[in-house]
């Protein structure tokens, strides 16, 4: 039982599950801290931040090794 209940926890889905959920909250954090401490316009922001994270999640998902 304790071997199964270690081969689950080294399932890429946790990597996965774990690196969505930082990258979801930097995401909020980031546009959080442009359009309301920073003013800049929404539309600036979401497309910097939204485009910048999506490249970041990419170089993320390759060093965890989930991308080959």
């Amino acid at each position: 039982m304790k071997e199964k209940i270690l081969q689950v926890k080294n399932l890429p889905f946790f990597k996965y599950t774990w690196v969505g959920a930082i990258f979801s909250v930097l995401n909020i954090v980031l546009l959080w801290i442009m359009i309301d401490m920073m003013h800049i316009p929404t539309l600036i922001s979401s497309t910097v931040v939204v485009g910048g994270l999506f490249v970041a999640k990419y170089f993320a998902y390759k060093l965890t090794g989930l991308v080959a």
